[in-house]
């Protein structure tokens, strides 16, 4: 019986191009295996744990963190569900780049027109409001639908700390337990005071159902649910 071959630690950062350090850190996060001798400290490899080396790699290159390839190990997530979050992550990224690009270019164009920047309301450009009010389009068919891991992408860290899912579910099947049949959407508005306010109106046949969103660094840091009369409209 032909025994496994083994491959040192320096051949496989050699094969790989990855630090030994690199290889350790992995190994402590518990998302690779070495193999240790009983006459040797230094740490071997097999062709199986090789190949799961190269695996990591690539989920690495791909952006995936550490976490996420442990939890795809456990399978207590999806590879394909993992990568479509990463692209969406990067996207929210370049699109947030691109506004920022913009307001510098309105900036620029201002003072070289001597014109005064800090008259201009910068935090409310038209592009960011649009924003609030997709994001807000979204997360009021999130909430109708159920679809919980939606709407807790769109919010920001410290609501997510104050509302764990678990109390929101709660909360949330009360709320629209005495509503009855859904009708329609009604409308969507700007909070003319606070414009990072928007507020969603959702017509069901015993009351109207109000959520108002509030934003800060384009993420939702309140939510309300609440009712509101829709035979007014």
């Amino acid at each position: 019986m032909n025994e496994q071959p083994l491959y040192d630690i320096t051949d496989v950062c050699n094969m790989l191009g990855i630090t030994s350090r690199a290889l350790r850190f992995y190994e402590e996060k518990s998302i690779i295996q070495s193999t240790k001798l009983t006459n040797s400290s230094r740490r071997k490899y097999t062709e199986k744990q090789l190949s799961l080396i190269k695996n990591v790699l690539v989920l690495r290159t791909l952006g995936l963190s550490v976490k996420t390839i442990a939890e795809l190990q456990k399978q207590e997530t999806d590879l394909h569900e993992a990568v479509l979050s990463k692209r969406a992550e990067i996207y929210a990224q370049i699109n947030a780049r691109l506004r920022e690009i913009n307001l510098l270019n309105e900036a620029i164009s201002l003072l070289e027109s001597e014109d005064n920047i800090f008259r201009k309301d910068w935090g409310f450009s038209s592009e960011v409001q649009e924003k609030y009010i997709e994001t807000a389009k979204i997360c009021t068919q999130a909430i109708l639908e159920g679809n919980h891991d939606i709407l807790y992408q769109n919010l920001g860290p410290r609501l997510m700390q104050y509302m764990p899912m678990e109390a929101y579910i709660a909360v949330r099947a009360d709320t629209l337990a005495p509503l009855g049949e859904f009708v329609s959407f009604d409308r969507i508005t700007v909070d003319k005071p606070s414009p990072n306010k928007i507020y969603s109106f959702v017509k069901f046949s015993k009351m109207g159902f109000r959520i108002t969103f509030v934003f800060h660094n384009e993420k939702i840091e309140g939510l309300w649910l609440s009712y509101y009369d829709a035979s007014t409209r």
